[in-house]
């Protein structure tokens, strides 16, 4: 049971990474690897969670930030 709930828990954390970076390829227009402002507003959805998201206040959103959401 111990095991079955770590597979669960990297599986669950692995397909949080891959849909954030699904997410950085669609929206990303600049290709520098994170999500502006003004790149995040083309997303209504993220725009209105983006300074939740952005936990370091860079203003921008890495694939480690998308994955929190």
């Amino acid at each position: 049971m111990k095991k079955f709930i770590i597979i669960s828990a990297f599986a669950l954390s692995s397909a949080s990474l891959v849909a954030a970076e699904d997410k950085l390829a669609v929206l990303d227009a600049d290709n520098d690897g994170r999500i502006s402002v003004e790149e995040a507003a083309s997303d209504p959805a993220l725009s209105a969670v983006f300074a939740e998201l952005d936990a370091n206040k860079d203003g921008y959103l890495t694939p480690s930030e998308l994955a929190e959401h």
